[in-house]
Parts: C-alpha cells; structure tokens; sequence
C-alpha cells in the first residue's frame, strides 16, 4: 500500500479509521493498527466504535514518543540597561514560560558573558504543576516566572550578555533557551548635583554620602531665598548652572525641599528639557516647606509624578509608619537593602517593633492622584490603621526618568546598622537614573499582542502603553500600527509579503493605554510595529505567530491516554514500540471457509433438462420430415 508522503500538517485518526472500515466492507477484518503519539485533531465517532465492537475488530496501538508530555521552557523576555557604570549594579529582568510538561519544573538561569563564558549571575527557578488547558486534547497550560539577575560589571566597553536556561529535565525545543543583548560599560564617576533648602537631617547624611561614594562625583548647593548658597561637594560651582551644556555635566539632579523661586525661570526650564532631551534623571526630596506644593506651577511642575489635589503629598501621613517595597522596585533592582538575594528587604524594617525602622514624618500622597505613567515603587504602610500611602514614585518623561521620595527620615536606619542600609537606599536609585542618562532614552512605550500564538481568524488584542508622561500629555486620540508579514521559506507560491495599517482607540478608563482586535487573515509571522509619527524612533514591535486551526505542531506534546482508551473500548492492547514485532501474533486469520453436503433430486439437475430439449426437437424434426406438421 502507497501511504504517500508524510506531508500534512494534521493527523484525524478518527477519520483514518472510518477511511480504513470503508476499505475493508464486506471483507473479514482481524484488527486495525494505529501507530501514532496520541495528537489528533478528531475523536473516534461512537457509531464507528459500536461496530469495532459488535464485529469484535480490536484496535491495538502504537504509542510512539514519551509517555510524559515533555515541557518547552522558552526564554521570552530579558530586559536589561542599554548602558551602566562599571562597578554599579546592573539588575537584568528575565521571564521564563514552561508550555507543557506535568509535575514540578525547575532550572537554572544564567547571566553569561558571552566572549568569556564567565557566568556573572545564576538563580534557581522552579514551576508549578500545570493543570491541563491548553488547546488540542492532552495538551498543557502555560506558567511564566521571572526572576532578577545583577552583576557589578568590572571592565569598561562594549559587551554582550547572554542569559540562558538550564533546565533540570528534558526539553522539547532546546534552541528557545537563550536570549541575548549588547550593554554599554563605561568607566567613569556619575556626577551629580544635589540643591536643598536648609541643613536638615537628610540633607547633611546625603551630602555625607555623596562625599564618601568614590563612584560618584558631586556638587552640593544649600539656596538661600536670596540666591545666594553655600556649597557642599567633591567640584565647587562659581553659579549655578545656567545654559544646557552646563547642565549636560550632570547625570543626576537632586532637588530637596528648596524654594523654585532661587532658580530663574530658565534655569527651571533647562532642568525640564535636561531630562526630556538628554535622558537625565532627577531626584525629589520632599519637605514640609517648599516641596511639591510650591513646584506646580513652574515648569518643573510635569515632572511631579502625582497630580495637583488636596492630599497631594501637602499633608502628613496621620500616624508612624514602615516603607514597604512593591515589586516594581524588584524589576528595576532598587530597594534591595538585605543581603538575602530572596527577601531584598531586611525583615527588620518590616518589624514595627523594632523602634529605628519606624519613620515619623511622610507625604500623605493620595493613591488616586499618581499619574498613569508614575508606578509606584515603596508603600508607606501605617503601624496602626495598616493605610498604605505611595511614598517612593518613579516616573518617565521624555528620554530621562524621575523618583519622587514622600520623606526625609531614613536617616533613621542608621541608628541599629550604621550607614549601610542609609546608603544602599540612596545610592541604588541615584545609580538607576544614572544609568538612564547614560543610555540618553528608555522605553517610552511599549506594544504587546495577545495571545502570540493564535490561528487564522482567531482574535489578537493589541495594545500600545504610553510610559512617558510626555506622550500622554499629547492628549492622542488614536494611535496608528503596522502588521507585516514577510514571506517564509516554506510558503506557496501565492502567499508572499502581506501588510495591513490599524487605528488603536483608547482603552476606557486607561487613558495611556491604547488598543484594537486584529484578525490574522493568513499564516506566518507577522511583525506588529508602530507607524505613527509621535512614536516614530522609538523601534517599538513585537511579533505573532499565526498557524492553521489544525497545525498540530503548536501544540506537539504526545498523548498516550487517547490511544490507551482506543485500545480499551475495542478489546485491543497497547503494544511498546520495542516489542513492534509482536503485532503479527495480535492479528488472527480470519479467513472463513464453507464445508457443507449438497443433495438435490434429478429433475433438478441440468442433465434432466438437456434431456428433455433434445427429445422434443428430435420429435419436432421428424414430424417435419414425414410432413405431418
């Protein structure tokens, strides 16, 4: 029998059986043979079942692959700083997904320099049981977990990182294990200028750190209401700042509760186009004085990361309270003030019973006045009500970004371990804006498709989030994005290049947030990248994966209980692949052969009517002759 090329993208056993009971009708049938892993795209009919069993045909299988669905772990995002000082810490973001496979999955990841093979980082990573609910029968679902590699790279330059998984187990597809990514080193002090208003206790531990860290390089300014200061830093100012190519000498601005009125206005607006053009960050302290509430109207007043209201961080958290991280501030590597890589935060300054880990003064910043782009980064959580008001926020506009710190009493923390937690606290966020002003630009925006795996005409949402503040001040009221499909090799003849413009509406109630439903009209890979001129630069895209309804290759975990039940319900047996040869002595002759007596009189033999013909025509010939007739 010529089965032909195996060159489908689909297996129907049911439909194979009915095609094989058709074959063989009127004919003895012994048994039916089914080599397969289980994957098919259609159930055995139950009226083909009732007459494998009423003719007593047993199917017996063939289980072919694992018995255990394998999993696929896959390396879907690995977000790290486009540059960093050397010795700083750089946190890389790493996200696993595990498609199939049953029980408890674990690995490792790994941070590796890819021209050495130096591992700079590892973690353990382990995932859930996965109950079953993926599409196709026997298929499993899909578990993410991400974790934060950081290093302290030591060699200025150019380098590229590689992160890898190992898993523990067997993998489906091993090629999808590792992603990797070029980051800048450079090998200079960050430079940094800290004005406040007056000595107060933050200011002077501040100053002091600035003054001790040998990576950072610092001017400090106390501004009088008369523009006349004092300085405190490494490099001593004949004036403030007053051009942009002065304020270009500085990666971080700190401004602490200080009058806006001792900078001029353009001084002000330089700050402002300082970070929105060449990607600085800056630093609010803020202060029972002057910071935020004298700040709104001046052209630093966007960069505020929560909006103008009465309980706008202008008055004071009602009772003592604990800072409390959030996991933004794991993703972006900040707040890690516990050696314990697993629990960042000492568990002390969770302890309100502690006494120095409990802070007295703080913004009472409402949480529905944070601007969409702002997240928040640490809770002021209250010791006795248990309220939480956000008191660290971090916000981007334009190429730089901006953290906002609703108190001035971590000072406190040094009373039971000395400077340490004080400094790790500061000196992780001026080192995460200063890595921003390194790479000049971050994210502004972000474009996602759900799901990324999806067959024709099924729908795909599409979304593009605005992360800087400055775009979403633009006031848009729709966003334009391009779907490109670009030929593949195995593609026919008449399907090439295919590409499509969509219109993004904004998302009720998530004003930043724009998005659309697309229908992919044919297979591929189809790119999602923004056309529109507002976002023009920013390589924004990301990519969906469009297969036929029946492409079994999206989902190619075995499933041996669909054969083992086939075999069940006809009276067969599941036959291992090694003992192959045994199907032979599963298959009985069946061949039916009729030994039965015949008996029949003689009037009922042909002889008797031959007989009979030829009488009569001898008869009727010789009446002929003597003419009788």
């Amino acid at each position: 029998i010529d089965l032909g090329e195996p060159d489908g993208m689909k297996t129907a056993i049911g439909a194979s059986r009915d095609q094989a009971l058709a074959r063989a009708a009127a004919r003895p049938l012994s048994a039916i043979v089914v080599i397969s892993d289980g994957r098919s795209i259609d159930e055995p009919t139950r009226a083909a079942l009732r007459r494998l069993q009423t003719e007593q045909v047993p199917v017996h299988t063939v289980a072919l692959g694992s018995a255990e669905p394998i999993g696929d772990y896959t390396v879907t995002r690995a977000e790290a700083p486009a540059s960093a000082f050397v010795g700083d810490v750089a946190p890389v973001r790493v996200e696993i997904e595990r498609a199939g496979g049953r029980g408890v999955g674990a690995g490792t990841v790994r941070l590796v320099e890819q021209s050495t093979g130096i591992v700079l980082d590892e973690r353990r990573v382990e995932f859930d049981p996965v109950p079953d609910g993926g599409e196709g029968a026997g298929a499993a679902g899909v578990e993410r977990e991400s974790v934060v590699l950081t290093t302290k790279p030591a060699d200025a330059g150019a380098s590229t990182w590689v992160v890898e998984f190992v898993p523990d187990g067997p993998d489906l597809i091993e090629n999808n294990n590792t992603s990797d990514f070029e980051i800048e080193l450079v090998d200079r002090p960050m430079r940094v200028l800290y004005a406040d208003g007056y000595p107060r206790w933050e200011q002077r531990y501040i100053r002091n750190l600035l003054l001790r860290e040998k990576s950072i390089v610092s001017s400090g300014l106390l501004l009088a209401a008369d523009r006349r200061y004092t300085q405190e830093g490494d490099v001593e100012l004949d004036a403030l700042p007053d051009s942009p190519e002065r304020w270009a000498e500085y990666d971080v601005v700190v401004i602490g509760d200080v009058r806006p009125d001792v900078f001029t206005w353009d001084q002000l607006t330089q700050i402002r186009d300082h970070v929105a053009e060449r990607g600085a960050g800056l630093v609010w302290i803020g202060g029972d004085a002057q910071t935020p509430k004298s700040w709104w109207d001046t052209p630093l007043g966007d960069l505020l990361p929560f909006s103008r209201g009465e309980f706008a961080g202008e008055s004071r958290i009602p009772e003592p309270f604990l800072i409390e991280p959030t996991e933004g501030a794991e993703r972006l590597g900040v707040l890690r003030l516990a050696d314990d890589i697993d629990r960042p935060w000492p568990a002390l300054l969770a302890d309100p019973n502690v006494g120095w880990s409990t802070l007295y003064w703080g913004q009472a910043i409402a949480p529905n006045s944070v601007k969409p782009t702002a997240e928040v980064l640490a809770n002021a959580r209250t010791v006795f009500t248990g309220d939480a008001f956000p008191l660290v926020l971090t916000m981007r506009y334009g190429a730089g970004k901006v953290v906002y710190v609703g108190t001035d009493e971590t000072w406190r923390y040094r009373y039971a371990k000395g400077e340490v937690l004080f400094e790790r606290f500061w000196l992780q966020l001026f080192r995460m804006l200063g890595r921003e002003s390194l790479a000049r630009s971050g994210r502004a925006a972000i474009i996602t498709a759900s799901p990324q795996r999806v067959v024709v005409e099924r729908a795909v949402k599409i979304d593009v989030e605005l992360l800087d503040q400055a775009l979403v001040d633009m006031n848009l009221n729709s966003l334009a994005v391009r779907v490109v499909r670009e030929p593949g090799p195995l593609d026919p003849a008449d399907l090439g290049r295919m590409e499509a413009e969509l219109s993004l509406s904004p998302e009720s109630g998530r004003p930043r947030v724009f998005t659309t439903t697309w229908l992919p009209p044919a297979t591929g890979l189809w790119r999602v990248e923004a056309s529109e001129a507002e976002l023009a630069g920013l390589e924004l895209g990301t990519t969906v994966e469009v297969s036929l309804p029946d492409a079994e290759l999206r989902s190619p975990q075995t499933d041996h209980e669909a054969l083992a039940t086939l075999s069940t319900e006809t009276g067969g047996v599941i036959i291992p692949p090694a003992r192959l040869g045994e199907i032979a002595e599963k298959l009985p002759n069946r061949q039916v052969r009729l030994l039965n007596e015949r008996s029949e009189s003689l009037w009922d033999t042909p002889l008797a009517l031959i007989i009979v013909l030829v009488l009569l025509t001898v008869e009727w010939v010789g009446r002929r002759v003597i003419r009788l007739i």
